[in-house]
């Protein structure tokens, strides 16, 4: 009866290890948030596209790349501005 309890926390301990292991993977791909114009239309340069989300008081733009998604929070009347410097597709979602 010992043996199997022994048996038991090290199945026990593999799942907790696994269950670490994906935490991680899934924090590396989190979206990024950007606040610096600048750099986020310089990323529009290797984007495959720019998803363009409107909602009451602001606009979001996530700009996606092969490897990461990028995000942004502006305000209704600077977005329009960003949009005609973005050297990538535009999708309105």
């Amino acid at each position: 009866m010992t043996g199997s309890s022994v048996a038991f926390s090290t199945k026990r301990d593999k799942n907790v290890d696994i269950n670490q292991e994906s935490v991680q993977c899934r924090d590396e791909s989190m979206p990024s948030e950007i606040v610096d114009v600048e750099k986020f239309v310089g990323m529009s340069v290797r984007a495959e596209y720019c998803s363009v989300k409107r909602l009451k008081d602001v606009v979001k733009l996530k700009l996606r790349t092969p490897r990461t998604l990028y995000t942004m929070k502006v305000e209704p009347g600077k977005a329009e501005e960003i949009i005609k410097k973005l050297q990538c597709e535009i999708r309105e979602i």
